[in-house]
């Protein structure tokens, strides 16, 4: 295919191409048949690819009414509705306290087992800080082996 016909090709399918470059290009097409039979073939995809496009489909209007008329005799639906009545929203409430109060004991027992070891140098450090034998302090820092 030439590049007269590449460069305006898609403007020429859809249908906007200015009338002078029209003119150069239906020429063109005239005298070349190779650039004639391309344009022809993808004339003819794209009527083929046309077909493949499902027709819309509109609902009967019986159709419409009805649905209309199921909709608005329902209530709206609501969150509060889901969980029933109060007393099923006071266990849920209870059963999340309880669950926090367990999980918190847990927690709490949990933490002085994990009491800091001094085994850093900033640990040590901060644990000889309260000595009054700063001589101590430097020679424990000096002599720290990780």
């Amino acid at each position: 295919m030439h590049a007269v016909i590449i460069e305006d090709l898609e403007q020429y399918l859809s249908g906007h191409l200015p009338l002078s470059v029209l003119n150069r290009f239906e020429a063109h097409l005239a005298i070349c048949g190779e650039c004639r039979r391309e344009v022809d073939e993808i004339q003819e995809s794209n009527g083929l690819l046309a077909l493949l496009k499902p027709a819309p489909v509109d609902p009967p209007p019986s159709f419409v009414a009805q649905l209309m008329r199921t909709v608005a005799g329902q209530p709206a639906p609501s969150y509060w509705n889901s969980l029933g009545d109060f007393a099923f929203g006071r266990r849920v409430v209870f059963a999340s306290l309880l669950t926090l109060a367990v999980l918190g004991t847990v927690l709490v027992s949990r933490e002085q087992a994990y009491a800091p070891n001094p085994t850093t140098p900033e640990a040590v450090m901060a644990d000889a800080a309260g000595s009054p034998n700063a001589d101590q302090m430097l020679v424990t820092l000096a002599n720290y082996e990780p």
